[in-house]
């Protein structure tokens, strides 16, 4: 049993064998189940809806819609005529994330909330409290980026205001499917990253030697190992990225063949510096090293490999370019490729 690193408790952190199984039946309705379709866009009389009502008596869960419109009734003065629209509540995001076919229905404890509410952010124990489906309230601007963007920028992080945010993305693959864990008050979200992995999946990496040079907490560099990289190389000079990645190895140990997975430094950096090895881990057919570091240092070393990824932040490209000609020069033969 793996322990939440984020709040300590043991129903936050699950295998992905258990999450691939219970995913076509995790957020869809059963027989009984009643559907709620709001107006995100205008004011709602939520005085004419009792949002508990729609908890279903077969498998007590509850339309998104429900959920959002009971936040909503908590926190405003006039339900009959509320001064906020139920997309003004805030950014819903499901905890784990799995591929959809319709609006999703949710249990206890399976959705995080991204706001920049005041009100909400101020009444979050009591939705937490009184909202079952609800495992955090963020409090945030929903505009920016979350995490490091580049070391020269820093860092924006949002508030825990309530409950654990840890939470999970399913990433699927044409080579099989890994879930990828974030303490998602420090990372950025991907709200679908299938581009993503489709780009990855155009390049011939069977047998080679792969450079995550800005991993984050493992996405791209684990699904490497799926599609047959010998070797991966996962930095990130984001703490919380690299302590997130190195539970999503161990989360997704078996899919991706790992037999032993070794910690070698238990402490946060307190800056951004020359890479470090963080964790090591070995296969059958792979390995895999974590490090914590600046990718701009990393051009100082001989990497001797075959594939660079570079996945920076939107508008952040540019901030590489010297860093990726350095390492052209010393590692002529290396491919590389923005994500």
């Amino acid at each position: 049993m793996l322990v939440c690193p984020n709040c300590g408790g043991t129903s936050c952190v699950v295998a992905v064998e258990a999450i691939i199984a219970q995913a076509p039946f995790l957020y869809t309705k059963c027989e009984r189940c009643a559907d709620l379709a709001l107006d995100k866009q205008s004011k709602i009389d939520l005085s004419e809806i009792s949002f508990e009502d729609y908890a279903c008596s077969g498998c007590g869960k509850r339309p998104l819609d429900a959920v959002m419109g009971h936040i909503l009734s908590l926190v405003v003065d006039d339900k009959k005529k509320p001064d906020m629209s139920l997309r003004e509540v805030g950014t819903p995001l499901l905890a784990p994330n799995v591929p959809l076919y319709a609006s999703p229905h949710l249990s206890n404890r399976s959705l995080v909330l991204l706001t920049n509410k005041r009100t909400i952010a101020h009444a979050s124990d009591q939705i937490v409290q009184d909202v079952p489906e609800i495992k955090a309230i963020l409090y945030g601007d929903p505009a920016r980026v979350i995490g490091l963007a580049h070391t020269q920028i820093g860092a924006y992080t949002c508030q825990v205001r309530s409950g654990c945010d840890l939470r999970a993305d399913l990433v699927t693959s044409a080579y099989g499917q890994l879930l990828i864990y974030k303490s998602q008050s420090k990372i950025h979200i991907e709200h679908d990253n299938r581009e993503k992995i489709h780009k990855l999946g155009s390049i011939p990496l069977q047998g080679a030697v792969v450079f995550d040079a800005l991993s984050g907490p493992g996405t791209l560099g684990l699904t490497s190992v799926l599609m047959g990289a010998k070797k991966v190389i996962l930095n990130d000079a984001w703490h919380p990225a690299v302590n997130d990645a190195y539970l999503n190895m161990c989360v997704n140990r078996r899919v991706l063949g790992l037999r032993s997975i070794k910690r070698i430094r238990d402490e946060d950096r307190s800056s951004y510096g020359e890479p470090t090895l963080f964790s090591v881990a070995r296969g059958d057919s792979a390995e895999i090293e974590l490090y914590d570091g600046t990718f701009e240092q990393f051009s100082d070393q001989e990497l001797n490999v075959d594939v660079i990824l570079v996945d920076p932040f939107p508008r952040t490209e540019f901030r590489f370019q010297r860093t990726i000609s350095k390492i052209k020069q010393k590692n002529p033969t290396a491919r590389i490729y923005f994500i």
